[in-house]
């Protein structure tokens, strides 16, 4: 449900062409020994010429916990087949690369140590040969000082460009893990590892390996809000699996949608929501599963939506509630579960009510 409140959702920054790619482009022109950056059209290009790799960090500083970060580019010079040669300007020696890398940065510190999300494309034999198969490597990487440590790696060959058209790159980090996403035209999840945070302010940005040349379209990082880093919680669907196999009491469990009774002058349907229902010290916890319609963009799967406190009458509870725009509705709120199959949320102030059926097939 959603009441006639305001609540700003979580901040987003753009860099593309229309801003001149901002904070990811403060020098305009930029030469560097070995490096190239300008804006070509609506396009973003840096060259890396050199065997170091090259970051470019977005100049927006992050100070919460949880954010997403999404940069379209293409790595230019990641045709099959081609090779790239990077000259030592010292000795005159030329190095031969087939295999490059890009991708993007977070979590980057104050002390210039980061995380990364680093592509690259290879072949699996280095002939022309009818069992050849083109993949991408995606790598997750901490990098603290002249220490790189690889923490994860998902081997990619649908969905994506293998060679020098644009990717989309996408990464949901929060309090304790980063997901991974990526696709030339529909993002699809394919890694998700656990990540030591750093405390201080923190910011993003984007990789140029050795002998690549990379296009930024646009990038687009979004900051969530106060009041959905405070709705999260520690559950996963996989966990609230394992809890309700084991669990006897009749209250826990999944919750649906079943119906409405409500006035749309004082309050109107959020969602026909999943819910999950778990044991907390003083009742029980009501967690958001699925099903947001209204502000869907801030309700992920695991955040809390209510709670349940238990009174005096058996099946009636005090209650609490988070409405779709995050502000919580605490006043004269109740729950009742009849049957031990309907729970009724009861909002007496708006002249509303809404219903739930508890799923007894735990594969609905």
């Amino acid at each position: 449900m959603v009441v006639s409140t305001f609540m700003t959702e979580g901040k987003s920054y753009y860099n593309s062409a229309t801003n001149n790619f901002g904070g990811l482009f403060p020098y305009p022109g930029m030469r560097m020994a070995g490096r190239y950056k300008a804006i070509d059209g609506n396009l973003l290009i840096e060259e890396n010429a050199t065997m170091a790799t090259a970051l470019t960090i977005d100049t927006m500083f992050i100070n919460s916990s949880s954010y997403r970060y999404q940069i379209k580019l293409a790595n230019l010079n990641n045709k099959q087949g081609k090779t790239r040669s990077i000259k030592n300007p010292m000795t005159g020696e030329k190095t031969t690369l087939s295999s490059i890398e890009w991708g993007l940065v977070f979590d980057y510190d104050v002390e210039g140590n980061y995380y990364a999300v680093v592509l690259s494309c290879d072949n699996s034999t280095p002939f022309d040969d009818i069992t050849d198969q083109r993949s991408m490597t995606l790598k997750v990487i901490h990098q603290s000082g002249t220490d790189t440590r690889e923490l994860a790696q998902a081997t990619i060959t649908k969905g994506v460009s293998l060679e020098d058209e644009m990717n989309t790159l996408s990464i949901n980090v929060d309090d304790r893990s980063v997901k991974i996403s990526i696709g030339k035209d529909e993002l699809q999840e394919v890694l998700e590892t656990t990540v030591a945070r750093p405390t201080g302010p923190l910011q993003v940005g984007y990789l140029v390996g050795a002998g690549s040349r990379v296009a930024i379209e646009r990038a687009v990082l979004t900051i969530e809000n106060e009041k959905q880093v405070a709705a999260k919680t520690l559950w996963t669907r996989e966990a609230l699996d394992e809890y309700f196999a084991v669990s006897a009491d009749p209250v826990e469990g999944y919750w649906k949608y079943l119906d409405r009774d409500m006035e749309d002058q004082w309050l109107r349907l959020g969602g026909r929501y999943t819910l999950a229902v778990v044991r907390s010290d003083n009742g029980y916890d009501i967690i958001y599963i699925d099903g947001a319609q209204v502000k869907k963009s801030l309700w992920h799967e695991g955040m809390l939506k209510g709670h349940m406190t238990k009174t005096v009458f058996s099946g009636n509870y005090d209650a609490t509630w988070i409405d779709a725009t995050m502000e919580p509705i605490e006043k004269d709120v109740q729950a009742t579960i009849e049957n031990g199959v309907i729970l009724t949320m009861y909002f007496p102030v708006f002249k509303s009510q809404v219903r739930f059926a508890k799923v007894l097939n735990t594969d609905d």
